[in-house]
């Protein structure tokens, strides 16, 4: 009780000092289990010699000794008392705490967990221990290091299998998925790759985790060359103009493929919705790629290479899956990594308002809202206002049909 008692933020941070006086009342006697058990604890404390005394522990005996009014105790007998019951001094504890953040923050100073380690030092200096347990589970920061050291995206498991050995009968390549991962998502959160709207899948495929099969779908007029091993480009060139109904690369393709955009190609279009992109009749002058919302890692590479290849004035729009803050994050995300001159296209106050007049509007939380009042909605903030304005957005899947 008297550790619980002192155990608080200026004690963990080590501005706490002097005398304490509970008062015995019905409170603390139900903690200790009773005035008899309080009374034998209360003897039992004054004849250890290394609690330092009536100095530092004092009892305000009453009734013969069969009673306590108050207990007087200074604070720096805190960690006597600790050591007595075989536990950590909690000051101890968060310095021991902030020492481990401290390693893992130069292990990963060049990483994107760099912001998370900055975030975790800051509680902890505060005294807070909202962190404290993930700053203790060494199995945690090892995972972490390791994501920080990854030079090439890995399959969730073979990540998992990588870092963990078996533990509480999950095997390797499932502990990280069962015990870690929300953990480390939440640690993601801080990272400058992440996007707000993200989901746990696409935070995880930004960072080099991937837990599902990147693939990217396109229709349009796009050659590429594979590279071996050596990172050797193949002379031969795949054409996939002649795909009119679509081309899709798996992840090992994207990962070995060097694309360009054939001279033909004046426009490309973004299309987020996978039902709309289908329903795209062919055009060999437009380019039309799938998007299912944030691209994963590989895609963004492939994409980059692409537009490099493309000349300066070609248009490039995007039209999104859904008219709210998902879908403005998204444009924003494309505009920012991978086209730098992307128009919204069907993404007009027009297109929004049509849409209202349809009934086909879903009431807009107060979560939503308040971070799209915060968000700088770039080319979109028009649209943005008429979001907030009506408090109504809305989503594709309810356009089609």
């Amino acid at each position: 009780m008297l550790i619980d008692k002192t155990n608080t933020k200026d004690y963990r941070i080590g501005n706490l000092s002097g005398m304490k006086h509970p008062k015995v009342d019905g409170n603390l006697l139900k903690t200790v289990g009773g005035r008899d058990e309080l009374v034998r604890q209360a003897k039992v404390l004054e004849r250890i010699p290394a609690l330092g005394g009536e100095e530092y522990l004092h009892f305000d005996w009453r009734e013969m000794n069969t009673d306590i009014t108050r207990i007087d105790y200074r604070v720096e007998v805190v960690p006597r008392l600790c050591e007595l019951i075989g536990i950590m001094d909690p000051r101890e504890r968060q310095l021991q705490a902030i020492s481990r953040i401290c390693k893992l923050q130069v292990d990963v100073s060049e990483s994107c967990l760099s912001a998370y380690c900055d975030h975790v030092l800051e509680q902890l200096n505060k005294g807070n221990t909202k962190e404290l347990s993930k700053a203790e589970d060494e199995e945690f920061l090892k995972c972490l290091k390791a994501l920080a050291d990854l030079k090439e995206p890995e399959w969730k498991r073979v990540f998992s299998s990588k870092v963990f050995e078996k533990k509480n009968d999950i095997t390797p390549s499932k502990v990280f998925e069962r015990i870690y991962q929300g953990a480390v998502i939440e640690a993601l959160k801080y990272s400058p790759q992440y996007d707000e709207g993200m989901s746990d899948d696409e935070i995880l495929a930004a960072h080099g985790i991937l837990s599902y099969s990147q693939t990217l779908e396109w229709k349009g007029a796009v050659e590429y060359c594979l590279t071996d091993r050596s990172g050797i480009a193949s002379e031969e060139k795949i054409d996939t103009s002649s795909n009119y109904y679509g081309t899709v690369l798996n992840a090992q393709t994207l990962e070995h493929a060097v694309p360009t955009l054939r001279n033909d190609v004046e426009k490309i279009i973004v299309i987020e919705n996978k039902a709309n992109y289908e329903s795209m009749e062919y055009d060999p002058k437009v380019l039309y790629i799938f998007c299912h919302g944030y691209f994963s890692p590989k895609e963004v590479r492939f994409l980059q290479m692409l537009m490099k290849t493309a000349p300066e004035e070609i248009q490039c729009y995007h039209w999104g899956g859904d008219m709210d803050y998902g879908g403005i994050q998204i444009f924003l995300y494309n505009e920012k990594n991978i086209f730098p001159n992307l128009t919204p296209w069907k993404m007009d106050v027009l297109s929004y308002e049509d849409a209202l007049k349809n009934g086909k509007g879903i009431k807009l939380n107060s979560e939503k809202k308040k971070k799209l009042e915060a968000l700088n909605a770039g080319q979109l903030e028009a649209l943005k206002q008429c979001i907030l304005e009506s408090e109504m957005e809305i989503e594709q899947e309810m356009l089609i049909g």
